[in-house]
C-alpha cells in the first residue's frame, strides 16, 4: 500500500506515525509532504502523494494524519477489507481517542454540512464495532482504491483544509463506487488543528472551505440523495 502523509510542523507525532508503518506486517511505501516550510494546504499535499501513488502500481493508497498511529496489524487488515469489498472507492477506520483508549472518536460519519459529524462512542459498550457503509469518513486516515481513483479524481484542491475528504467520498458515491467504515482497523488518533472547534486564526479558512463545499453540493437533488447514509447491504 502506497501511504501518503501530509505533515505540518510536528515532527515528533510524524515519527511515531513513521515508527508504526515500520512496523507493520504487510508492506508499504511511504510518501511525506512536508508543509512546514511552505504550506500549500492538506488537500494539495494528498494530491501530490496521490499522483505518485496512482504512477506506483499499488493497488490501494493510505492517507494518513501524521498524528494516526497504525497497529501493527493495520495495513494488512484494511488491504484484506478492501479487496473483500470490490465496490468500496474510500474506506474510513475506528479511530481512538488518545487520552481515553476507550473511547472512539471515529467510527463512520454522518452530516457533512455545515459541520462534518462523526460517529462516536465507546469500545466498553460495543459501539462502531459493524463495518458499514458510510456518506463519508474522516480524512485523518482513509484508504483508496486506486482504480477508482483515476475514474473520479483527485480530491478538489478549491478547499485547502476541511471537506474535501467529505466531499471526496460524495463524489466517489456520485460515480457508484461505495464508501465504507471498516470497524476491524483500529487506530489512535492524537487529535490536531481539525479536531473541535477551529482555533481564531483557522477560522477564516474553515468558512471558506465550507462555503464552497455549500455551494458545490447542498441544494442539489444529488445532495439530497447522496447526505442519507443508507443501510447495510445484506
Amino acid at each position: 500500500m502506497y501511504v501518503v502523509i501530509p505533515a505540518y510542523k510536528a515532527p515528533q507525532r510524524l515519527e511515531k506515525c513513521l515508527a508504526a508503518l515500520r512496523a507493520q506486517t504487510a508492506p508499504v511505501q511511504v510518501y511525506v509532504h512536508d508543509n512546514s516550510a511552505q504550506n500549500i494546504g492538506f488537500t494539495a499535499a494528498v494530491n501530490v502523494g496521490l499522483k505518485r501513488a496512482l504512477k506506483s502500481g499499488d493497488e490501494f493508497a493510505l492517507v494518513l494524519n501524521q498524528d494516526v498511529y497504525l497497529r501493527p496489524d493495520g495495513i494488512e487488515k484494511l488491504t484484506a477489507f478492501m479487496r473483500s469489498h470490490p465496490r468500496c472507492a474510500i474506506a474510513g477506520v475506528k479511530q481512538f481517542d488518545d487520552k481515553d483508549a476507550d473511547i472512539v472518536q471515529h467510527g463512520g460519519c454522518g452530516a457533512a454540512y455545515p459541520y462534518g459529524a462523526h460517529i462516536r462512542g465507546r469500545k466498553s459498550q460495543g459501539d462502531c464495532a459493524v463495518s458499514l457503509p458510510m456518506p463519508w469518513v474522516n480524512g485523518a486516515i482513509m484508504a483508496a482504491r486506486l482504480e477508482a481513483v483515476t475514474e473520479f479524481g483527485l480530491m478538489d484542491q478549491n478547499m485547502f483544509l476541511i471537506g474535501s475528504d467529505s466531499d471526496w467520498c460524495y463524489t466517489a458515491r456520485l460515480r457508484g463506487w461505495e464508501v465504507w467504515y471498516c470497524a476491524e482497523v483500529e487506530v489512535i488518533h492524537e487529535g490536531g488543528v481539525t479536531c473541535g472547534a477551529p482555533v481564531l486564526e483557522l477560522q477564516p479558512g474553515f468558512l471558506r472551505d465550507m462555503t464552497y463545499w455549500r455551494d458545490k453540493w447542498v441544494g442539489t437533488k444529488v445532495f439530497e440523495r447522496l447526505k442519507n447514509w443508507y443501510p447495510m447491504p445484506q
